[in-house]
Parts: C-alpha cells; structure tokens; sequence
C-alpha cells in the first residue's frame, strides 16, 4: 500500500541543515505555532516535564558558538530552540523561573531526554511544513549554555539543540541503512 500524504512528503522533504540564509526572520506569533503543535508529542505518563527556550538574539546565539564548537548553524539561523528538561516540572507556571526548591519526580533523566525527542522531532517536521528548514544537534556543552543562558542548573538540564531558518545550502539525504538491517519480525 501507498500513499500520498502530505505529512510523509514533508518528512521525505525534511534534512539536516548546515548552513542558513542569514537573513530570514519568523515571527513569534508562527514560532509559537509551531511549538504549540510541536508539543502536543507524547511524553511519559503525560507528565510534559520539556520546556522550550527560543533563542534569536544574534548575539546571544554568537557568545553560545563557544559551547558548540563552533557550529555555524547558530549564527546563520534565524532561531535556535533549546530543549531543556525541567526536574521541578510545575504545570501552569512560566518557564525559566529560579526554583522553588521543589524537585519533582520527573522520572528517569534519560526518559527526559526521549521525551525531549519527541517533541523536536515534531518540531522539526511541524518547520518543514511551514517551509522552513532545521538541523537537531546534541553534541554540545550543556553547562556551558546552562552559564551563559543563566539557566538555573538545579532546576533547568539542556538536552537538545534545534536551528530553525532558510537554507542557504539544501540540506542532503543522509545515507540510511536498509530497512532489513533496521527491521525484524517475529
């Protein structure tokens, strides 16, 4: 059976980008539509312990080129989205507020950090549908956003990056392995 659906077509359509325009600016009012939509992702028991901080200032994005190695995905995008795990996880409160002392069991940090997946995952297709292109990066140091973010350490743990803008350079299909060495059945 095949099918044509857009969502496929946009997950086909959807790689990693190295390299932006520069120039391309979304405005808050799309970005939070894109969230809103993004975090509708499962999380474990329902608990919603990610938060979302948005970052455009260019040259906030420029002082965290150091805790990344670099990555010209930070100055070139038009945003950069961190997804943090909250351990003290309170519903209905803003994000990114100093703690309250209060750790909650937000389960398992690795169970964070699928939970974090999920959602910039469906971030990540939610972009493309928008027409804007983005690249996931983990490989970065976490203490050092969580000092320049002014994030506090106890409360807030950085767990994944998404750049989000145009491409200046078309991000290229990666290589997948085959599908019957990714795939059993029993």
């Amino acid at each position: 059976m095949t099918t044509n659906s857009p969502l496929e077509a946009i997950m086909n359509a959807r790689h990693s980008v190295r390299q932006y325009d520069g120039q391309t600016k979304i405005g808050r009012e799309e970005m939070a539509a894109m969230l809103q939509t993004a975090f509708l992702a499962p999380t474990a028991l329902n608990q919603q312990p990610i938060r979302a901080l948005v970052i455009e200032d260019a040259a906030l994005r420029q002082r965290l080129c150091a805790a990344t190695g670099n990555t010209s995905q930070l100055t070139t995008a038009s945003a950069v989205v961190l997804f943090v795990l909250d351990r003290e996880n309170q519903h209905q409160a803003p994000a990114f507020q100093a703690s309250q002392g209060q750790q909650f069991d937000t389960g398992d940090e690795t169970i964070g950090a699928l939970d974090a997946g999920l959602i910039a995952m469906q971030f990540m297709v939610v972009a493309k549908d928008h027409g804007f292109d983005t690249n996931p990066m983990t490989g970065f140091d976490a203490a050092g956003f969580t000092s320049i973010l002014e994030l506090d350490a106890q409360r807030y743990r950085p767990l994944l990056l998404v750049s989000i803008g145009k491409a200046a350079v078309a991000g290229k299909p990666a290589d997948h392995q085959p599908l019957a060495t990714l795939v059993d059945y029993r």
